[in-house]
């Protein structure tokens, strides 16, 4: 297993890409640590992970957007496991309104979530990396929008397109103590977000689609591969960069 012996942090691994990811990384020996503000779904990839694998699994409640809920799930990793050798920062939310009168708040709330929270989740177990003196792996996960413009999506972007340069920041910064930090550009994966935007017409599948050469939207088990990959010595000479995983859909200029 590419994992074994290793623990991992996972944001927002209640669901989605971060449930993904952590059941991945589970099947692949490493013992996980799933972090989100909902306990339900918590539980319910807790409970997965502890009937289909032989990991270990800590679920922790709190909000990635909160310094003080970030230090208190960090120590209660370390408390428990002694050191976190893999962080995996997926808590995000999404949004589509029109920039022209896009509420203050609600940019805020974007920005808190997925661009803070990543912030803030590199910034406590990268410290703890660095003391140990045993390197580490991160993962930040952004977005198409870190590429290319989408309608409606200013918040998100800025967000996302903020995460892929903090990302080549923190690669730097850390490279001399063998830390490497990589980003994910996903495409368009089934998740409950991208559901609840085809449920209220912000997302046409068939429009989606047709730009897509793979000629299907991804899914989660699209991005737990190569965040396996990242997260595994295979790619210790990989650092600083962004590895887009969208079925072609940024290639296809005809459409």
């Amino acid at each position: 297993m590419r994992l074994a012996n290793k623990i991992a942090l996972i944001t927002g691994g209640g669901r989605g890409i971060g449930a993904g990811i952590a059941r991945r990384m589970a099947q692949e020996g490493a013992d996980v640590i799933l972090v989100s503000r909902t306990m339900a779904e918590l539980v319910k990839q807790e409970e997965w992970i502890r009937n289909n694998t032989s990991a270990d699994v800590l679920v922790l409640e709190g909000d990635v957007s909160s310094p003080a809920d970030v230090n208190r799930t960090v120590d209660a990793a370390i408390a428990k496991f002694g050191r976190i050798d893999i962080l995996v920062n997926c808590a995000g939310v999404s949004l589509a309104h029109p920039s022209v009168d896009l509420p203050f708040e609600d940019w805020k709330r974007v920005l808190n979530i997925n661009l803070d929270g990543t912030f803030l989740y590199c910034q406590a177990v990268g410290k703890t990396m660095i003391e140990r003196g045993q390197g580490g792996k991160i993962i930040n996960i952004t977005s198409l929008v870190s590429h290319a413009a989408i309608p409606q999506r200013a918040a998100y972007a800025a967000s996302k397109g903020g995460v892929k340069q903090l990302t080549q920041n923190f690669a730097l910064e850390w490279a001399p103590y063998n830390i490497q930090v990589n980003s994910i550009s996903p495409g368009f994966i089934v998740t409950e977000i991208v559901r609840d935007f085809i449920a209220k017409g912000i997302h046409k599948p068939e429009k989606m689609i047709a730009r897509i050469p793979a000629g299907r939207m991804g899914e989660v088990e699209d991005i737990a591969g190569p965040a396996v990959f990242l997260a595994s010595s295979d790619s210790d000479y990989v650092t600083g960069t962004t590895l887009i995983v969208d079925g072609g859909f940024l290639t296809n200029g005809y459409v």
